[in-house]
């Protein structure tokens, strides 16, 4: 899953004032927890970057939650924002909000965190010179502006007047400004230093990532002496491993192992639906997949109820209609479903396929590839496309990537040889409570610039781009569901995307692991204002 955690959440300054009012972080309690142990976690994908600032995806993130600390945190359960380095906060007027920063707080090198280092890691980001891939979620920033050492105003652009930032993804994570510009930010990447509860020792490539407990936290004292993140691809060595004991917690579980392991005393099953989002991108950049028609031969030429449901079998994962998962309002599932989403039908396929080759759109010898990372679900869903496409007509084969390089392919690496046979591929998408935090940055044409990880298919509609600015700047949410209704009616109609899946967060769980609890934004928290994850060596 691309991260893609964007959770640049849309808060009335009215209600964020009130949410500031939250007052003292509070310590998390664990009454009865073990202090101690090593907690071991099997992650599906490798790791890429380290850096905050850069890191866009959901498995770096699972390091970055513990290593870093953000501004505010999501309350698991409401899905509000609440304090965290930040003891509060307050609205000065529609385009200042004023964080008041908890004093004392040491970065894992001993210096201290204060508003210069909050400061610093937003200007950085947002500064487009810098080149992070994580640039459009603070597209809305003017600037962050130090007040005192530990206050920092945040200052937003005249059009985001009304937005008010969340600050909660791991991307916005606090760097410490001195120690970067001694380091550099390469050296940075590959060994970062925050100031969360958990400090970074050593980095194995394509194997491991090692934690350690930051004996001076200052929001709790963590209960792990150790925390390891072991990369296992496969995901049936990993429910082997998880089986054994090899690891505490799998990232991910397969359907066809749900109910066994539920059976298992020593393995909790642990569910919910996520606010995620997986599709097949086209890129819209070039020939064939600039041609409506081509679009539709694909989506035409696969039966999606069917493929998804031979993947997680209603247990792991649901059919998609459009980029807003159905537990969010302004999702639009029925119409997207009854008006908007292509049936099965390998006839007019093949009929576009042969239109599209008469007219030479489609080259002579031409074969096209559907490109994912590696992950079972997606390489067993572009197999299950590029079955379908040989049936009517288009030569189309698989390329599974390791995770890395997949990146650095849709984002048009220039050095990526594959760049240029780039016709669709597999991706995902994580967001926040707001559905700004998927149609926005996958289909305004701010956001189709190389080395973006978010709108992949280069679409540009200038409706489309209005549709989402007004919503992004209007404070009448019933509006803005009519708003984002209707952009989503003209994106699915022009078929830039065949939605996939929406996937069920399903993690197994060693039942000595206690105080865990699954994100629905995908990630993985082992200490926060909310949870101290703990081992009982005794179950």
């Amino acid at each position: 899953m691309l991260r893609i955690t964007k959770v640049c959440i849309v808060l009335l300054g009215v209600v964020l004032a009130g949410w500031g009012a939250f007052g003292e972080t509070s310590k998390p309690s664990t009454p009865g927890a073990k202090v101690g142990g090593t907690l071991t976690i099997g992650v599906s994908q490798d790791f890429k970057d380290m850096d905050p600032r850069i890191a866009n995806s959901v498995y770096d993130s699972y390091v970055i939650a513990s290593v870093f600390d953000r501004l505010v945190e999501l309350d698991p359960y409401t899905l509000e924002p609440r304090p965290f380095v930040a003891k509060s906060w307050e609205v000065l007027s529609e385009d200042r909000v004023r964080f008041y920063l908890n004093e004392g707080i040491k970065f894992h090198n001993g210096d201290e965190l204060t508003a210069e280092d909050v400061a610093f890691t937003f200007n950085w980001m947002a500064n487009p010179a810098n080149n992070s891939p994580n640039f459009t979620e603070l597209v809305w920033l003017e600037q962050a502006v130090v007040v005192n050492k530990y206050t920092v105003d945040i200052v937003t652009k005249a059009d985001y007047a009304p937005w008010a930032p969340g600050f909660a993804t791991e991307s916005q994570a606090i760097v410490p400004m001195k120690y970067v510009l001694e380091v550099g930010d390469a050296a940075f990447n590959q060994f970062p230093i925050g100031s969360g509860p958990y400090k970074f020792v050593e980095w194995r490539q394509g194997d491991r990532i090692i934690l350690e407990r930051n004996e001076n936290y200052w929001l709790v004292y963590p209960n792990l002496d150790r925390v390891v993140y072991r990369v296992i691809p496969e995901l049936s060595v990993m429910m082997l491993e998880l089986e054994a004991g090899g690891i505490d917690i799998a990232d991910n579980m397969p359907a066809q192992d749900v109910e066994r392991f539920r059976a298992n005393p020593k393995v909790e099953v642990l569910q919910v639906p996520s606010l995620s989002y997986f599709y097949v991108f086209f890129n819209m950049s070039r020939p064939p997949s600039s041609d409506i028609r081509y679009r539709k031969a694909v989506y035409m030429s696969v039966d999606m109820d069917a493929a998804v449901f031979s993947i997680f079998q209603n247990l792991t994962g649901v059919r998609a209609y459009g980029c807003i998962p159905p537990r969010l309002w302004a999702s639009d599932v029925k119409y997207l479903k009854n008006n908007i989403a292509l049936q099965y039908d390998p006839e007019e396929a093949a009929r576009l396929i042969a239109e599209l080759k008469a007219e030479g759109v489609i080259p002579p010898g031409y074969k096209t590839t559907i490109y994912c990372p590696l992950d079972p679900r997606r390489t067993q869903l572009a197999t299950i496309i590029a079955t379908g496409l040989r049936e009517v007509g288009l030569d189309a084969d698989v390329q599974p990537l390791a995770w890395g390089p997949y990146l650095d392919l849709v984002y048009r690496s220039e050095a990526d040889p594959l760049a240029e046979s780039l016709d669709q591929g597999i991706l995902g998408w994580s967001g926040g409570p707001d559905p700004h935090d998927f149609i926005y940055y996958m289909f305004h044409s701010d956001n189709a610039v190389v080395g973006s990880a978010d709108n992949l298919s280069f679409y540009m509609n200038p409706l489309v781009d209005w549709l989402l600015l007004k919503a992004a700047t209007t404070l009448d949410q019933h509006l803005r569901e009519w708003l984002y209704t209707e952009a989503q009616r003209i994106i699915y109609g022009d078929y830039v995307h065949i939605p996939g899946y929406h996937y069920i967060e399903t993690r197994g769980v060693r039942t000595s692991v206690q105080g865990y609890n699954i994100d629905p934004l995908g990630n993985q928290y082992l200490c926060t204002p909310f949870v101290n994850v703990w081992i009982d060596p005794t179950r």
